[in-house]
């Protein structure tokens, strides 16, 4: 065998080895694309619960400009005013009683701050005597307001549709929202309306 024929022989044995090298070298860039998908897919849903951790050992050192700023925690809305009153204290014959049903966390409840500080601690009445302001607040929040409350609603047949905050009770108005409370509760008051407010703790008035 020339040297001619030795060179067409392994010539011809490599064209004949070229589509398995070629099938080999797909199967190892098919394994590998797998194996990247899967890593990408892995990684992926695994992110949700790792990328706090890095956000706190990695990012943040590095970078303390990209910390977000604390949002500051809002404190619970507590009615202001002078005429307020516990709920468990003594209401005279001659006390005008406002029973004011709110939420602790109720945006439009807070609204009514510069209402509820203005009620003066003593009005006087049309018939020329002067009377108590007591406005009694119940928290819906809390279990024992809530009861007292789901009473008086109950006792009224209040519309489910009107069994929100913020509600006042004066005498035999049931006034809902800002609206009405701005409109009618001040006139109310001096009309003397707060003399017939019941008083939802089941206690009578002291003469």
């Amino acid at each position: 065998m020339t040297r001619d024929d030795n060179h067409e022989f392994n010539l011809s044995d490599d064209l004949g080895n070229c589509p398995r090298k070629n099938k080999r070298r797909r199967v190892r860039i098919l394994r590998l694309a797998l194996a990247i998908l899967f890593s990408f897919i892995v990684g992926w849903r695994a992110m949700p619960l790792i990328w706090p951790t890095i956000k706190e050992t990695v990012v943040y050192p590095v970078f303390p400009q990209l910390q977000p700023t604390p949002v500051p925690t809002p404190k619970p809305y507590v009615p202001v005013s002078n005429a307020k009153t516990d709920f468990d204290a003594g209401i005279s014959v001659t006390d005008s009683v406002i029973y004011y049903f709110y939420k602790d966390y109720c945006p439009w409840c807070s609204q009514l701050t510069p209402l509820t500080a203005a009620l003066p601690a003593q009005i006087n009445l049309p018939n020329g005597s002067r009377s108590a302001v007591r406005l009694v607040c119940l928290n819906k929040v809390e279990d024992e307001s809530l009861r007292i409350i789901t009473e008086y609603y109950d006792a009224h047949e209040v519309p489910d549709e009107r069994r929100l905050v913020p509600a006042m009770v004066i005498g035999d108005l049931y006034l809902l929202g800002g609206d009405e409370i701005g409109d009618q509760l001040l006139e109310a008051l001096v009309a003397g309306e707060g003399l017939k407010t019941p008083l939802l703790n089941g206690t009578e008035r002291i003469p």
